[in-house]
């Protein structure tokens, strides 16, 4: 078995790499269990959300030139095309053709049409000055709920995301668990790498003692 010099380095490699990485841990596994304590669903707002009705697809397609992607939409209820062309997203109503702006009192519609949410809300454009802090989208507009659900409206009249108190508060988290602590999108970085590496370390060398204990008590 083990000599007792290699005993000592492998206690001391279990101890420091432990101290070392001990909070980490701690943080992974809290974070686990904030992620898995709530459904997915209903941390995403999906609950939250209603199915819109068929649309009636209009006779004919608008003369445009240079779209990368068109595809048929509604807008409250009336068909509208959504466009994507070298000018970015736009909307355009399906009977005229014409261009629609997205106005703050229609985002609040929408946000109410496609949601199970009531009550008084506040309605807040989302500019490339002033982003969103949980959206990754830059331009749009927020309708925030007495309730603190934030549900975000794109330029083409979607809802691009519903955000919960507990969705912010698995965001948090999600973020301390994968050590992104800003963008929080990157699972695979080199610090969460050598974190993991290093904790795995920690288990081997604790397993590595363990077996030496039980192996001297024979």
């Amino acid at each position: 078995m083990l000599s007792l010099r290699t005993t000592r380095t492998v206690r001391w490699l279990h101890l420091w790499g432990g101290v070392i990485i001990g909070i980490q841990i701690i943080l992974w596994v809290a974070s686990g269990l904030v992620m898995v304590v709530r459904p997915l669903d209903e941390v995403r707002g999906t609950t939250l959300r209603r199915d819109m009705p068929t649309l009636i697809v209009p006779a004919g397609l608008p003369a445009l030139q240079g779209v990368e992607k068109l595809e048929l939409g509604q807008l409250l209820g009336k068909p509208v095309w959504k466009l994507t062309d070298g000018q970015g997203k736009r909307l355009l109503d399906a009977a005229s053709g014409q261009a629609i702006r997205i106005t703050p009192a229609q985002a609040e519609a929408i946000a109410r049409a496609g949601t199970s949410l009531s009550g008084p809300a506040t309605i807040t454009a989302i500019t490339p000055a002033k982003p969103a802090s949980d959206w990754r989208e830059t331009t749009g507009y927020r309708v925030e709920f007495a309730d603190d659900t934030r549900v975000y409206i794109t330029t083409q009249g979607d809802i691009g995301a519903v955000r919960t108190p507990w969705w912010r508060f698995y965001d948090l988290f999600w973020g301390l668990h994968i050590m992104d602590w800003q963008d929080r999108d990157n699972t695979h970085g080199p610090v969460i790498i050598a974190s993991t590496l290093l904790a795995l370390g920690v288990v081997l060398t604790g397993a590595l003692l363990t077996v030496r204990h039980f192996w001297r008590r024979r």
